[in-house]
């Protein structure tokens, strides 16, 4: 082949491949003026490297800022200020190679991580970020192991309270830590049966128990754990229950089922998704449970968000296929589903997510969406 031709065929390839894509694809992704997304530090040098950037951990603090954690070879804190608009990669967590729905902040805006899988739960003090360092320890307090030879599965904090609640794997063990006194309780399993066989493999080796926690107004926190049955810590009588209501399941797959996402909405109920892709409605006061269908034909809701609209955002998918974004209006109880978690910026850059890890909002109305993947990103949904 002349160089000529080849110089050609090259030129030709290039331009396909920055080419623009049809309408058709567009019309089952996510709404392009309504989503961007975030390397993982300051590309192209100072990322957190491949490998080590799934997204399982997001949360806002008080000011605003958004935290988050990825799982991996390693495991990174990263901090995202909505006003300067990019992600700052903070450090590497000490003994972490998975950070799963275990980040919080206090009022007083320190961060607690809880690690897997050593199960020690760190704290660190937010300070002056200058200069990314990827591969830096994360400067932060060991504050000691939750429960002997279990890792932190989940983490969630009363602001109010000022006291941390948390799970521990593969136990499932719900554990308190007040930060006040610094120290832990084992409050109990929440999951002591390990259900044979299932959808998933793992299954027939681990506990089935929630993968996130969530208060209530009153400083009641709740999970789901065996036969997928709810359970309550009330903190007037420091007392961890089992309810008489479990998370809606596809009828015989109860005790394979549990809540992968929790979200305490502004009126005081709480909404969740399960493994098995429906979302519900749980009412606090009156302990009851309401099954408001599956949003997508999917498995596993990844995460839930509300914004200044007033409905809510989340995801389906459990890996298998790519996520879907969906949203939902408690005002008319209806779903629309928004597309594939997708952005086109082409000839500048493009990126679909297949695995999301953890959804948030903010009081901005921003809705943040973490990738699970060996090469993540951080998405921004405008509602």
């Amino acid at each position: 082949m002349s160089k000529a031709c080849l110089i050609l065929l090259t030129l030709c390839l290039a331009s396909s491949a920055f080419a623009q894509r049809g309408l058709g694809y567009d019309r089952v992704v996510v709404p392009q003026t309504r989503i961007d997304l975030r390397d993982l530090g300051y590309s192209p040098v100072d990322l957190i490297p491949d490998g080590e950037s799934g997204i399982t951990s997001l949360t806002v603090a008080p000011n605003g800022d958004v935290y988050g954690a990825t799982s991996g070879t390693r495991s990174h804190l990263f901090v995202m200020n909505p006003q300067r608009g990019y992600v700052f990669p903070i450090g590497v967590i000490a003994g972490a190679t998975s950070v799963t729905h275990a980040v919080a902040v206090s009022e007083a805006g320190n961060v607690f991580i809880g690690v897997a899988p050593t199960g020690h739960l760190l704290e660190y003090t937010p300070q002056e970020l200058k200069n990314i360092e990827i591969g830096k320890a994360l400067e932060a307090s060991d504050l000691g192991v939750a429960v002997s030879g279990e890792s932190i599965s989940a983490l969630t904090i009363d602001r109010k309270a000022n006291v941390l609640y948390g799970l521990t794997a593969p136990g499932a063990h719900f554990f308190s830590y007040a930060i006040s006194t610094k120290k832990f309780a084992d409050l109990g399993s929440i999951a002591k049966a390990i259900v044979p066989g299932g959808r998933f493999e793992k299954f027939e080796r681990d506990r089935i128990v929630s993968k996130v926690l969530v208060v209530d107004e009153h400083g009641n926190v709740f999970a789901s754990g065996d036969d997928g049955y709810f359970f309550e810590f009330v903190a007037k009588t420091q007392t961890l229950e089992k309810l008489a209501i479990h998370v809606p399941a596809v009828p015989g797959r109860e005790p394979y089922t549990c809540v992968d996402a929790f979200l305490l909405d502004p009126s005081g109920v709480i909404y969740g998704g399960t493994s098995d892709g429906y979302l519900f409605q749980l009412d606090p006061e009156k302990l009851t449970v309401k099954n408001l269908g599956k949003p997508l034909s999917e498995y596993r809701i990844a995460g839930l968000a509300h914004a200044r609209d007033g409905k809510l955002y989340g995801t389906g998918g459990d890996g298998t296929e790519m996520a879907r974004m969906f949203s939902y209006d408690p005002a008319t109880a209806g779903y629309d589903v928004l597309g594939f978690v997708d952005v086109n910026r082409r000839p500048y850059y493009t990126w679909q997510a297949y695995v999301i890890g953890d959804i948030v909002s903010d009081d901005r109305g921003t809705v943040y969406i973490g990738e699970d993947e060996r090469i993540s990103k951080l998405y921004l949904y405008f509602p």
